[in-house]
């Protein structure tokens, strides 16, 4: 196993070596200008690790207020425009002459005809949400036109802009800082701690079979473990790390930009986040130790590359990730993790692997695989996985238990919380009793971390409950028959008409679905903030005695209405 290793290891490197040499990338380095104006401070780096997928741009602080002016990074074409009360918020895409797109995202609002055109399209489709391919030409831009004004729309936490640069043939994200972007960067990555993994079921972390975590102690940009230079490991194992990196002048935590790990003094794994592409994002559920992720709500990206990863990060992986020594010798391992101005972190510390006689699996049980698919089915229960729905070899099972929230008395255990789903999984509930009245009102919660979220549900028959899902975890049958509410915030003064309004809308159960508002007749554009559960429009034509009717529907179809006159 140890030369088998080691030969792994020189192949590796050699080949390595020479794919770097060949596929180095090079972008321009003057083309694109700053989309903001004055220094660009960044709030969110490329490819930094957040919830089911990795960040696609760079954030730049906005000065924590809206309504800055936001810049073409280059002559072009406004190419997309998307509207919407989620994501990106409003966004622009422009398409430059290089081949590259560059999108401007959570926008309060747009400038020039191009604005124009979205309010005329949404009227057209009577919708506030419109996703708008543009020709080419109808809405050239120059470097330097203003585009936008900076806002804090769609999945926004907070003022600022979001920034990306795609490759326009396949829309593969790049990270812009590659670009030439200045950025005041001379702070080292900080690694707070590592995990050690066994890698098979006889393994042992310093005399433990399961997963281990190491603090550290640093000195600048040098760190050891904190309690032990040596750790004693049987069997293979692999790692993970937890890692930020920060910038001059923001206390922003955000991505590192490499990871390295050399044993023995040999490159054994290297991943950077130059490029990402949107079918792939998702699988950062396998790069992180995701159970840890879901009850822990820390990070550490592993070295583990599971059957169903298809990450493009990785520079090189021997073994996939795993280490395999078993040979009763001493290894020197160390960490490099860098950012994209090249400043390093780098732990050193020792490993020595005692070997395992006995290698003999002891797995049995209710197994499924991820690349192929998969069905489950109890008397309570009917499961399908589509084809790579699972990240790795997984032992599944369900159960229920009473309680008093669910309509039916039941609480639905489907799978660990702490297994990542890749694709959506379907789920039948079977043999559910409720009154036929309330059936049109049913709808699935997720029960996790004593919240509830919605998702919609079928009957396929008389008695059986359908639903996709994402998520392991715990599901409850729940009934929403209580409508929408809707409260007027405009103060509406006797004699006097509003040139705009403003509604506060709410509902505590199946969630907001769709909205409506008629203003004289004829229907009426309202914008939608769900972070503020805000509703607000613009008065125009208005008449002597005015009439004003909004309607709001909720998950499961409940209806409430509202009719201003004034």
């Amino acid at each position: 196993m140890k030369f088998k290793y080691i030969l792994l290891i020189f192949l590796s490197s050699v080949l390595f070596q020479h794919l770097n040499a060949q596929t180095k990338s090079k972008y321009p380095q003057d083309y694109f200008r700053s989309p903001v104006e004055g220094r660009i401070y960044l709030s969110g780096t490329f490819g930094e690790l957040r919830s089911n997928h990795f960040h696609g741009g760079i954030d730049i602080k906005t000065g924590g207020v809206e309504g800055k002016n936001i810049y073409a990074a280059a002559d072009g074409w406004v190419s997309r425009i998307k509207i919407s009360p989620w994501g990106y918020g409003n966004a622009v895409y422009i398409d430059h002459p290089n081949g590259y797109t560059t999108v401007y995202g959570h926008l309060k609002e747009l400038k020039g005809d191009a604005a124009k055109y979205v309010e005329q399209q949404q009227y057209k489709n009577q919708s506030f949400s419109v996703d708008l391919y543009v020709k080419a030409g109808q809405f050239p831009v120059k470097k330097g036109d203003i585009i936008a004004l900076s806002g804090n729309t769609g999945g926004s936490g907070g003022p600022h802009l979001h920034f990306e640069i795609r490759e326009t043939a396949n829309q593969e994200i790049i990270n812009p800082l590659l670009f030439g972007f200045k950025v005041k960067d001379f702070i080292t990555p900080t690694i707070s701690s590592i995990r050690i993994y066994p890698a098979e079921e006889q393994a042992k972390i310093e005399g433990k079979q399961n997963a281990q975590t190491f603090t550290l102690k640093g000195w600048g940009s040098d760190y050891l473990l904190k309690e032990k230079d040596t750790l004693e490991i049987a069997g293979d194992f692999y790692l993970g790390i937890n890692t930020i990196d920060k910038q001059n002048d923001t206390q922003n935590k955000n991505g590192v930009y490499e990871i390295e790990i050399f044993v023995d003094s040999n490159l054994v794994y290297s991943h950077n986040v130059e490029r990402l592409n949107f079918a792939s994002t998702r699988y950062i559920n396998t790069l992180i130790d995701f159970d840890f992720y879901k009850k822990k709500g820390r990070s550490y990206q592993r070295t583990y590359q599971s059957p169903n990863n298809k990450l493009p990060i990785y520079n090189k992986i021997v073994n996939k990730g795993v280490f395999s020594f078993n040979d009763n010798q001493y290894h020197q391992i160390k960490y490099i993790v860098k950012d994209i101005h090249d400043n390093k972190a780098i732990l050193n510390f020792t490993v020595f692997s005692k070997t395992i006689e006995n290698n003999e699996s002891l797995s049995s049980g209710n197994l499924y695989y991820p690349l192929g698919e998969n069905n489950y089915e109890d008397e309570n229960i009917k499961v399908y996985f589509p084809s790579r729905s699972l990240y790795d070899t997984l032992s599944f099972s369900s159960s229920i238990e009473e309680s008093d929230k669910s309509i039916n008395g039941k609480k639905y255990h489907i799978g660990k919380v702490g297994a990542g789903l890749q694709e959506h999984i379907h789920v039948k509930l079977k043999n559910i009793e409720i009154e036929e009245d309330l059936k049109n009102n049913i709808y699935i919660g997720e029960y996790y971390k004593k919240s509830i979220s919605a998702y919609s549900s079928s009957w396929e028959n008389t008695y059986d409950l359908s639903f996709k899902t994402r998520d392991f975890g715990e599901y409850l049958i729940l009934v929403d028959t209580i409508a929408p509410s809707i409260k007027v915030r405009t103060k509406l003064e006797n004699n006097k008409t509003p040139k705009s309004l403003s509604f506060t809308i709410t509902d505590q159960e199946s969630g907001i679905s769709d909205y409506n508002a008629w203003f004289n007749g004829s229907w009426i554009l309202m914008s939608y903030d769900p972070k503020k559960s805000r509703l607000t429009c613009q008065l125009n034509n208005i008449q002597e005695k005015n009439v004003f009717k909004i309607i709001i529907n909720d998950g499961v179809g409940n209806i409430s209405e509202k009719i201003l006159h004034f």
